[in-house]
C-alpha cells in the first residue's frame, strides 16, 4: 500500500475504492455505494483531495453536489496496494 494511502482514514480509503470501481461520483452517491453517511463520505473526499488523490470534475449529480474523480496519483495509489 502506498504511503499516501496508509495515512488516510478508513472512510477515505473506502471512498477511494468506490471511485475506483464506480467512476466519478458525488458524496451522496459514494455514501450510498459505501454504506456511509453523507458527512463521512464528504470527509473522505476532503481527505483524498488534500492528499491529491481526487479532483472535482465538470458536472453535478442529482443532489447538486460536486462530482469527484480519481487523479492519476489516486489511480496509482490503488494499483500499488
Amino acid at each position: 500500500m502506498s504511503e499516501s494511502l496508509r495515512e488516510l482514514s478508513a472512510d477515505a480509503k473506502l471512498v477511494r475504492v468506490v471511485l475506483d470501481n464506480c467512476g466519478p461520483l458525488a458524496a451522496p452517491e459514494a455514501a450510498r455505494e459505501a454504506y456511509l453517511c453523507v458527512e463521512r463520505a464528504r470527509t473522505g473526499f476532503a481527505e483524498l483531495a488534500s492528499a491529491g488523490l481526487v479532483e472535482p470534475v465538470c458536472g453535478m449529480c442529482e443532489e447538486r453536489e460536486e462530482v469527484y474523480a480519481l487523479t492519476e496519483a489516486g489511480e496509482r495509489a490503488g494499483s500499488s496496494a
